[in-house]
């Protein structure tokens, strides 16, 4: 699904406040609906568009009541700074090894001392709690270092570029490498105008260019970069 789009769909509360009760356990309509203080119709309705997202999932028990869960385990990520928006999802499968594996070690659990199993199981939960906090403290210093870089990347651009459009131009191959079309769409700038200051920072030795599918992409050259 596009992460955008489930971006919007997460953005009304009433359908946060859903999966965060789907996250502990299963629920139905009208358990939903007084646990939310929210009417069953409107309650349905969000259900709805949760379901299609493929976010939620339902079963049906004996009495034909429609319980509601988490369908799938995934990671939604957005990254706002000053030189870039990005909203990503991630699916975060189980290895298909452990799948296999899974009722074996469930079967082997019972035989264990269930207080022993549940220690065991804290112990490492902690631990992989401790890698997530790790993971989200590098995640921050890689962010500062990015806008970092990205702020001498400006001043050396202002240093370089002979115009304004060759500066436009470089800060937007600084993001990734594109298409004519898609430079002058950003820039709203006439062809003629990007092709001959395309042409100019190429002569210089600043970008260059490839074919790929019958398309010219340009990109700033790859050259060594030497640590500081």
């Amino acid at each position: 699904m596009d992460p955008a789009k489930l971006l919007d769909i997460l953005g009304n509360e009433n359908r946060r406040k859903i999966i965060q009760l789907l996250a502990n356990r299963p629920c139905y309509v009208s358990e939903i609906s007084g646990r939310l203080g929210v009417g069953p119709k409107a309650i349905i309705s969000h259900l709805g568009l949760l379901e299609q997202a493929g976010l939620i999932e339902y079963s049906v028990d004996d009495q034909r009541r429609k319980y509601f869960n988490i369908a799938n385990n995934m990671r939604l990520e957005v990254s706002v700074s000053p030189y870039a928006y990005t909203v990503t999802l991630h699916d975060i499968a189980f290895d298909e090894e452990e799948k296999r594996e899974a009722p074996a070690k469930k079967e082997l659990s019972t035989r264990e001392d269930s207080s022993a199993f549940f220690l065991k199981l804290s112990s490492r939960l902690k631990e992989l709690r401790a890698r997530q906090e790790e993971l989200a403290k590098m995640q921050q210093q890689l962010q500062a270092e990015y806008t970092k870089v990205m702020d001498r990347c400006l001043d050396s651009i202002e240093e370089v570029a002979r115009n304004s459009v060759e500066c436009e131009l470089l800060f937007e191959l600084l993001k990734n490498e594109t298409t004519l079309a898609a430079l002058c769409y950003n820039l709203r700038l006439h062809p003629s105008i990007v092709n001959t200051n395309l042409i100019d920072l190429a002569e210089r030795g600043f970008i260059e260019h490839s074919i790929k599918n019958n398309q010219h992409y340009w990109k700033l050259r790859e050259t060594g970069v030497e640590n500081e």
